[in-house]
């Protein structure tokens, strides 16, 4: 939950599984963080690395389930749909700004799925965010060292040397903190309880719509019957007149 652990809900038709964690000042702000997570680069790498295309649109695939039902390449579905629905329609994450905590869910058919993503999600940020981090830690570093062979100015010598110092301890950070960005507070897991659709509401309704039906059925035959037993008894009066 938004407190400080995990709320996830689990329905025949749908699972939400949501991640709860902290946002470390090493790894940048959770706004930008979270930014990079929606972005549509980082969101494309995640579909394309797991394949989630048939999955995303499994309604759209053929009878064998390794095909496109259209076989028009402009009207199958593309990456952007993919992105689309993932940002509309499955994941969530937003920050608590007071707290500092951040909490990254998903919600799919298969709670599994969405444990399994939600984790997976987290998991490439603090990875992504690690390695830029230490690239830019590098590229600072090899400016920094090639000014300072270009000095020989004491106070500008020892501002660059406390520079360095301040990228090597960031880089070392980078390379020893598999949680970057987020330190997990509450791991995903597949839920527990039941989420929407509701069955009970989907039974119901459906209940109610195929009772409606059979009334309307019933009146519509009704009013056949009664045509036809019009038609029959005009006919044979009109028969009875002729004789």
């Amino acid at each position: 939950s938004k407190g400080g652990g995990l709320s996830s809900m689990l329905g025949g038709l749908g699972g939400l599984a949501s991640m709860a964690g902290i946002s470390l000042p090493g790894g940048g702000s959770a706004e930008q963080n979270l930014a990079v997570l929606k972005s549509r680069a980082f969101l494309w790498r995640f579909i394309q690395d797991n394949k989630l295309m048939p999955i995303l649109f499994a309604d759209r695939l053929d009878a064998s389930g390794k095909h496109w039902k259209e076989s028009d390449p402009e009207k199958q579905p593309t990456l952007w749909d993919g992105y689309r629905l993932f940002t509309k329609s499955i994941m969530e994450a937003e920050a608590d700004k007071k707290s500092g905590l951040v909490t990254v869910s998903v919600e799919w058919t298969d709670p599994a799925l969405a444990a399994r993503w939600a984790n997976d999600l987290v998991a490439r940020l603090n990875t992504f965010l690690r390695d830029q981090a230490i690239a830019r830690s590098r590229a600072n570093l090899k400016y920094l060292r090639r000014e300072l062979e270009r000095t020989s100015v004491a106070d500008m010598r020892k501002t660059l040397f406390e520079l360095i110092a301040s990228e090597q301890k960031k880089a070392m950070l980078a390379n020893t903190q598999k949680q970057f960005a987020f330190r997990i507070l509450d791991p995903a897991t597949p839920p527990d309880k039941k989420s929407k659709p509701k069955r009970a509401l989907i039974v119901l309704l459906s209940a109610l719509v195929a009772g409606f039906l059979s009334v309307i059925f019933v009146f519509i035959r009704e009013g056949i019957e009664r045509r036809r037993a019009e038609e029959q008894a005009t006919e044979t009066d009109a028969q009875g007149g002729a004789a």
